[in-house]
């Protein structure tokens, strides 16, 4: 028999034997979890998977998610299952003593300081900070306001007249124009219509509405940016052909007042220092003065040879950071 369909259907006779899981998939998820660590959820002979083990394996999921995975009767069962499965090939391995290998040991244990340390790592990051964070962000937004300023926008009108079905000389010409009746008197919108080829500006009429004046290729915003309200540029060129705008209005850029950015500054400052505590525990680490290195045992691990994987990768990085480098680094 398929290792799995056996396995699927001891998932199924263990679940069915539950009290707290009837006999068909309910429709909606029971309304709160099992709370009793000891409550069996599959027991087969010797094995069994309870509701710590559940428990345990949910904290592999971020907890701000694990409200939302016990909500999916599909997803709870499925955990189950999976414990069960690696729990029954467990003991087969124990079986055959694949645990007593030394080796095996020492690899389990690393496992468990992994996840250990993970823990630990989590809990500094838990822990708040022990300064005034309000007053702490409000330092930083003095400091450094143009961090926190709107970008300019501009609200303008323009014609485009293109350069792919005339020259550039006529294109001009025919631009020059359209700036000459604008200034006149003349509906720059209507102009817009008449002279604008077929495209983004004629389709709006020639207003491209307000917005951010770094979306706009540099040379109109180079002419804008000459421009006073309800004035009108020179013909300028783009890669999309010759522009004539109109400038509507200016909205430059301004400070955000502290309030509303307060919480957005706050998270990070926070975050930066729960970063800082966990790199301060690291670096301690890592620079104890009690720690003894065996260093010839290390290099007694090392194979004799040539690593042709490393001496690669190591031209590469050469190759890519040496001066001059270009887009087309071979991968």
């Amino acid at each position: 028999m398929n290792i799995q369909k056996h396995l699927s259907a001891c998932v199924a006779i263990a679940l069915l034997s539950l009290p707290a899981l009837s006999q068909s998939t309910p429709a909606k998820p029971a309304p709160a979890p099992v709370r009793q660590l000891d409550a069996p959820l599959i027991v087969e002979g010797n094995l069994r998977v309870d509701a710590a083990d559940f428990e345990g394996n949910l904290l592999r999921i971020p907890q701000d998610k694990r409200a939302g995975f016990r909500q999916s009767y599909d997803r709870v069962v499925s955990v189950v299952d999976n414990v069960f499965l690696a729990r029954s090939l467990a003991a087969k391995a124990r079986e055959q003593n694949l645990d007593k290998d030394p080796v095996v040991q020492a690899r389990l244990k690393q496992v468990q300081d992994a996840f250990l340390a993970d823990l630990y790592v989590q809990s500094l990051e838990k822990e708040g900070v022990d300064i005034d964070i309000e007053r702490r962000a409000r330092e930083l937004y003095t400091a450094d306001q143009e961090t926190y300023k709107t970008e300019e926008e501009v609200h303008a009108h323009q014609i485009v007249i293109g350069t792919a079905c005339r020259t550039k000389s006529a294109a001009r010409e025919l631009a020059a124009k359209a700036a000459r009746e604008a200034r006149a008197g003349a509906n720059f919108l209507e102009l817009a219509e008449k002279y604008s080829d077929p495209g983004e500006s004629a389709n709006k009429g020639g207003d491209i509405g307000t917005g951010p004046v770094k979306r706009l290729v540099e040379p109109v915003r180079e002419a804008l940016a000459k421009l006073k309200p309800g004035e009108i540029s020179d013909p300028v060129e783009s890669k999309f052909g010759i522009h004539v705008v109109k400038l509507i209005e200016r909205k430059p850029a301004t400070v955000k007042p502290f309030e509303q950015v307060k919480a957005q500054v706050m998270a990070k400052e926070k975050a930066r220092l729960q970063r800082k505590r966990v790199e301060d525990v690291v670096s301690s680490v890592r620079n104890s003065t009690t720690v003894v290195t065996y260093r010839e045992n290390i290099e007694g691990l090392v194979n004799p040879g040539i690593d042709v994987e490393e001496i690669t990768a190591k031209a590469r990085a050469a190759h890519r950071d040496a001066p001059g480098a270009g887009s087309d680094t071979p991968k």
